[in-house]
Parts: structure tokens; C-alpha cells; sequence
């Protein structure tokens, strides 16, 4: 990651020319000293001499002195992954700070504030005061809305589209946020067939297979998601809510998805517990639970989104299109008592805290998180 840093350019280009630091202050028309002071970085260059040292070593200013606005996709993982070791080991303001200054240096790099909109979205819930996470909400507005208004890149407006509509929805304003995604509802248009067709007419059946898996793979855990907000609807119609569950799983088998990190294959189970409580069928709550814990035990940890068997092609589309590569967004150590608390302080199953097979499924969710 570039910072400003004159000194190592004034060295490294002077050498280039093959010239003293004497020949370069007779150019530039100040001391040899002064030359040597930019170059240990003792003092800077007066303002009104950098366009004359970056014409003489035929660079832009911004290179000369080492800056660059725009960061790396490597970059931004990076800086991803140590603000969130931050919000992870230091108080909560001082975090947002760290974060804030990253945000202020790099305003007009757009997959960075994307990044930084999400890091925020994962980490609003440590605000001590619930204005304090409202606040930090609002400024994933204000973000998403400097995406979607500066940058050219159509990618970037999609994503930051869908990240103020998150964004919206946390602040309780559903009316926003249907004017935001109200295009999700176009009719289909085949688009992704089309894509197919062209490989398989171009010859390359590689390509075709990998970007097939692709569309299949991001279509299950849409539809996975869609069951599981459909399944929440309809917890007062017992014979439908089995049906949507039965789906989820049905779903859930047939592309192997057990082990995929997404949250509708372990929501839909915390769900369906939830909701069969509210039914009073205490067996099929705990047989829901018990598939969740066996679901969170399962993974392999630190988690990675990653294929299987059958999506046996995704791994590097993963990689290259994920703004934040494979790994997953928040620290182990908050992912595991997340997955805890889900079960062990969530109101709904205080229903269950005396049941021996819920007690059986909370210890060894303990053991198994660490905890």
C-alpha cells in the first residue's frame, strides 16, 4: 500500500539519472543540503517545487511523492483484515477511528469504501449506544450514495446499491428500500443461458461448465434465502411451514450445501426451531436445532467460502470476484460465539433450557466453538 513518501523516489530516480545530489539542488536551484534533508526525510520540498522535480524525472507529482488515491484488490483485503482485528481486540471508538482515517485518505477509491461499508455493516452491533449504531449505519448511506455517483464502473453502483439497501433496512426505512431494488423484479431475460450458449458456441465447454456452476451456485443460495424469509411467513400455517422447511432441506442435500458458509443453510434451521416452538412441537424444535449445531460444527474453521463436489469449479471465481476474496468477513473468534449466542441467548429457546436434548446440543456447541 502506497503512502506519501518523497524521499525513497527522490533516491531512486536520482540514481536512475546517474546524478549527485549536487547536480540535482544546481537544477532545482537550492542547497546540496536541502537535497540531501528531502532525501533522509529531515524536511519536505516547498509545495511550489514538486511539479519542477516531477517534470525533471518526466514522473507525475502523485508518484513522486509516493501517493496513490487507489489501493490494490490485495490492498483492501488487507486493510480489511486488520480492521477487523481491531474491532475485535480494541474498544469500539478507537476502531471506527482507525477505520475512519482509512476511509478519509482513500475517498475516491470505491472498492475500498464498499469494503468499509460492509466492515461497518459486520461491526455496527459493538456501538455502546443504539444512536451510536444508527450513526454508524447512516455513514454506509452517505458512502454507497458516493459510490453510486462517482464511479463509472457499473459493478461498483450494483454493489453499492444493494449495500445502502442493507444499510436502509437496518434503519428501519423499508420504504427506501423498495425504491431501491424495485428492479429485482424484472422479468427474466435469459441472460444467463445466453452467457452459457456463447462458451459452448466459442469452443471453450471449460469455461462454459465453470460459468454454468457459477449461476447454479449463487441461484441455490438465493433460493435457499428466499425459503427461509418464506418460511418465516408462515409459521402460524403448520402444514405450509413443514412444506418450506422440507424444501430448505431437500435443497440443502441435493446440492450438498451442508458445508457451504452462506447464513440461509444455518438460518433456516434456527427458524424452523423458532418457528415450532411457537407451534408447541418441542421434538421438531430440537430436531431443527439439532441440525443447526451439527451444521456449525461441521465447517472447517478459519471459514473460507469455498465449492464442493459438485461446484467443483467455483473456487476461483470466488477468489477473483469476492471484493474480499475467500476469507470471511469477521475475526474466527467472533464468527464462533456469534454461532453460540444464536442458540444460548436467544429468548425464544429459554422454552428449552430444562430439556435434556437441549442442553446435550448447547454443551457441545460450547465445546466445539471453544467456549
Amino acid at each position: 500500500m502506497k503512502t506519501i513518501h518523497i524521499s525513497t523516489t527522490l533516491i531512486r530516480k536520482r540514481k536512475e539519472r546517474g546524478i549527485t545530489q549536487e547536480e540535482l539542488a544546481q537544477y532545482i536551484g537550492v542547497s546540496k543540503a536541502s537535497v540531501s534533508k528531502w532525501e533522509t526525510g529531515m524536511s519536505y520540498p516547498d509545495i511550489l517545487l514538486l511539479p519542477e522535480l516531477a517534470t525533471y524525472f518526466n514522473i507525475t507529482v502523485d508518484e513522486l511523492i509516493g501517493y496513490s488515491p487507489q489501493l490494490t484488490q490485495e490492498d483492501i483485503r488487507k486493510v480489511y483484515a486488520r480492521l477487523t482485528h481491531s474491532f475485535a481486540t480494541k474498544p469500539f471508538i478507537e476502531a471506527k477511528e482507525e477505520c475512519d482515517g482509512i476511509i478519509k485518505k482513500y475517498y475516491s477509491c470505491f472498492p475500498l469504501l464498499l469494503a468499509m461499508c460492509q466492515l461497518l455493516i459486520n461491526h455496527c452491533v459493538l456501538a455502546s449506544t443504539e444512536e451510536g449504531k444508527k450513526e454508524v449505519i447512516a455513514q454506509c448511506v452517505v458512502l454507497c450514495k458516493r459510490v453510486k455517483e462517482e464511479s463509472t464502473v457499473l459493478d461498483h453502483a450494483k454493489q453499492a446499491n444493494a449495500m445502502e439497501a442493507i444499510s436502509e433496512m437496518m434503519l428501519g426505512n423499508s420504504s427506501r428500500v423498495i425504491e431501491l431494488l424495485s428492479n429485482v423484479l424484472d422479468p427474466y431475460s435469459g441472460e444467463d443461458v445466453l452467457l452459457v450458449g456463447a462458451y459452448q458456441s466459442k469452443g471453450e465447454p471449460g469455461k462454459a461448465n465453470e460459468v454454468c456452476q457459477v449461476l447454479l451456485y449463487q441461484e441455490t443460495i438465493k433460493i435457499l434465502s428466499l425459503l427461509t424469509t418464506y418460511l418465516s411467513m408462515h409459521i402460524t400455517e403448520p402444514q405450509l411451514f413443514e412444506t418450506i422447511y422440507g424444501q430448505g432441506k431437500q435443497l440443502i442435500s441435493s446440492f450438498d450445501m451442508s458445508n457451504f458458509v452462506a447464513n440461509p443453510v444455518t438460518s433456516i434451521h434456527l427458524v424452523a426451531a423458532q418457528g415450532y416452538l411457537m407451534q408447541e412441537e418441542k421434538r421438531k424444535a430440537l430436531d431443527a436445532l439439532a441440525e443447526y449445531v451439527e451444521t456449525v460444527c461441521r465447517y472447517r474453521y478459519p471459514l473460507k467460502l469455498r465449492g464442493n463436489d459438485y461446484f467443483n469449479k467455483i473456487n476461483g471465481w470466488l477468489e477473483e470476484k469476492i471484493p474480499l476474496g475467500t476469507d470471511f468477513p469477521r475475526e474466527e473468534k467472533t464468527i464462533k460465539q456469534t454461532f453460540l449466542q444464536m442458540v444460548e441467548v436467544n429468548p425464544v429457546f429459554a422454552l428449552l433450557q430444562e430439556e435434556p436434548e437441549f442442553k446435550r446440543l448447547l454443551n457441545k456447541l460450547k465445546r466445539e466453538m471453544g467456549v
